[in-house]
């Protein structure tokens, strides 16, 4: 049983302000009946579950749905329901075996049975050295990323799941959730690890970091930095970017889908699928995070990193989930592929900002970015590398900018600006009834999957079209990026995407049905092994 010094420990908060002007904003509702509610269903599921609900490692996503509807300011009574709800299929917490120390760290690696000590070792070292030095030192630290921990890799497998609960902590301030996301980085699996060979820490430290005075650095320049520092420290890895040329997170997706030997596992075990693509493809991926190119010099860089890749993971969740149904696969019937893995770069996007802020050296930052988007590119070839029709999404009467069904929303009075038959009127912010039916669906990812779509249109929804060039198509002073079609985006991606993804888990707050689910038979376009997937995923519970 955790001793009160813990709990006083761990539960300080939710604290009242996003730890930066990036980070995704509190809404309006939270009172403190709301943090009440918050604070007691974390205590009760750290008193009382295990990380994994059943014996394949499926992750306990009750923190995750508790911290996310909170922070979309819901009643307290929403948050207590769904606590209570999706505990019913929670395994009870054990205590482990024996307790983790420096001395046996690495030799419980990997094993569930001692999340329990992970989170009282990672519990007393942050008490004692602070919470953020903890997340710098077994995540990004060299000492903590040799062959046999593996740490970064660990913080990004397996869904991205310890990253999302380490980005609540960053978000919400709860040292909780950055111990338990600690030990659930612990007990996953290094499945990854090829992707952060030396020479990808190598390629983070060669970078000069200017807040540390004559910072050692291989390089005189870090544009294209980690191309140009793998190429120094192992020749023959990479191709340096040319002087001067920025690579654009959109130019990496493009070129992830013009590479036809990014073909998929051999092995086709739906639970393993990243796995066994990394392990067949890690060199080439590594490849293309480290062409992504990252210049701290530059002011602002992060910031547009960040933006870099929520469009990353937008366009290759959102366009592809369209592309498949209307022009790969136009025949079957559905309008979105709302693919549960894919789902996850949406999810997961959100709490970049947050975890960026949290992080004091700049090498951790970049060490950061750069894992992220490699583990969103094994998750995209892992899934098929599905075809992007930017131009057709666009074009879509399905993935209208106004995607809620009117007759389902109040009729305005006469008095109302622009007459009470206009659709601005009936709905004048169409983000409003998609969050709120979102706040009271029973699916624990479609409320992440909203609300982060929902900041990304916070901030880049006047991204007009035209502000991304393509090959085809690219004026002067648009930014070049290889993806076809790229200038059709603009900052209405997030509201469609959002739109369609509603549509297709039920509008619950519209009367639709709330029993409906992601789809899990990816983007195979061999009709046999799109069939086997969909066998294999239908029984499995959602994770």
């Amino acid at each position: 049983m955790p001793n009160q010094e813990d709990v006083e420990f761990l539960f300080t908060g939710p604290s009242a302000h996003p730890p930066s002007v990036l980070s995704p904003p509190r809404f309006p509702g939270i009172t403190a009946d709301s943090a009440k509610a918050l604070i007691d269903c974390l205590k009760d599921n750290y008193k009382r579950w295990h990380i994994f609900f059943n014996y394949t490692r499926f992750h306990n996503h009750s923190m995750h749905h508790t911290c996310c509807i909170y922070a979309l300011g819901v009643h307290g009574d929403v948050i207590r329901d769904a606590y209570e709800v999706y505990t019913r299929q929670l395994r009870p917490a054990f205590e482990s075996p024996e307790p983790i120390t420096d001395e046996n760290f690495e030799k419980h690696l990997g094993d569930e049975n001692f999340y329990d000590s992970y989170v009282n070792y990672f519990t007393d070292y942050a008490r004692e050295h602070g919470v953020h030095n903890t997340l710098e030192k077994f995540v990004f630290s060299r000492e903590y990323n040799t062959p046999g921990r593996a740490m970064l890799s660990r913080f990004v497998s397996g869904g991205m799941h310890p990253m999302i609960h380490i980005g609540y902590w960053a978000e919400l301030g709860l040292p909780i959730l950055v111990v338990e996301g600690l030990a659930l980085g612990a007990v996953h699996d290094k499945d990854i690890s090829k992707l952060f060979p030396e020479v990808f820490f190598n390629s983070i430290w060669a970078v000069p970091d200017p807040a540390v005075p004559k910072a050692p650095s291989y390089m005189s320049s870090v544009t294209g930095t980690f191309k140009n520092a793998a190429s120094y420290i192992v020749p023959g890895l990479g191709s340096p970017a040319k002087p001067n040329e920025e690579v654009h997170a959109l130019t990496i997706l493009a070129r992830v889908l013009a590479d036809d030997s990014l073909t998929l596992p051999q092995d086709l075990d739906e639970l393993n699928l990243v796995k066994n693509t990394v392990a067949e493809h890690h060199d080439k991926i590594l490849d293309l995070a480290l062409a992504w190119t990252i210049d701290p010099s530059r002011p602002g860089e992060l910031d547009r990193k960040v933006e870099e890749i929520g469009w990353f993971a937008m366009v290759g969740y959102g366009v592809a989930g369209w592309t498949w149904c209307n022009k790969t696969r136009p025949n079957e019937g559905r309008p979105f592929n709302a693919d549960f893995f894919m789902v996850h770069l949406a999810t997961s996007v959100i709490f970049i900002p947050s975890i960026l802020a949290k992080l004091e050296s700049l090498h951790c930052k970049i060490a950061f970015l750069r894992s992220y988007l490699a583990a969103l590119i094994a998750q995209f070839v892992s899934r098929g590398r599905p075809k992007l029709d930017v131009a057709g999404f666009y074009k879509s009467p399905m993935s209208e900018p106004y995607p809620m069904p009117y007759n389902e929303l109040p009729t305005p009075s006469k008095d109302v600006l622009l007459g009470p038959d206009a659709i601005p009127a009936r709905n004048p912010d169409p983000w409003l009834p998609l969050l709120q039916t979102t706040m009271v669906h029973p699916d624990t990812h479609l409320p992440k999957c909203i609300r982060s779509l929902a900041w990304l249109a916070a901030r880049l929804g006047t991204t007009p079209a035209g502000y991304f060039g393509s090959p085809d198509v690219c004026p002067e002073g648009a930014v070049k990026t290889e993806l076809p079609g790229a200038e059709y985006l603009d900052g209405s991606l997030f509201l469609r995407v959002a739109g369609m993804t509603c549509a297709r888990m039920g509008r619950v707050g519209q009367g639709e049905d709330g029993k409906l689910h992601w789809d899990r038979d990816g983007f195979y376009e061999d009709p046999k092994v799109a069939a086997e997937a969909w066998k294999k995923m239908s029984p499995i519970p959602v994770d």
